[in-house]
């Protein structure tokens, strides 16, 4: 593949910084105002469900117990190697 010549990398940054000079970006915020602040004060959110969210993380305690059963075979299994030579 020939590379590129000057005239063709000047041509390319050219190209890169003037689309991003000429770009408009209309940011917006996740809440409007007019319904985040109706009367004025701060929001009142919805009390969390502890207990939906427990089941929904319910596989996280197997996992770890999973986890740490393997570590600790793993360890003993290199003590073991290690005792023995």
């Amino acid at each position: 593949m020939p590379f590129k010549t000057r005239k063709q990398k000047l041509s390319a940054v050219q190209k890169r910084y003037t689309l991003a000079q000429n770009i408009s970006v209309n940011y917006k915020s996740g809440q409007s105002d007019s319904d985040s602040h109706k009367d004025g004060g701060p929001d009142k959110k919805s009390p969390i469900n502890v207990k939906a969210i427990e089941k929904n993380y319910a596989y996280v305690k197997l996992d770890l117990l999973k986890t740490v059963v393997l570590a600790g075979a793993i360890i003993a299994v290199q003590l073991f190697l290690l005792l023995k030579i």
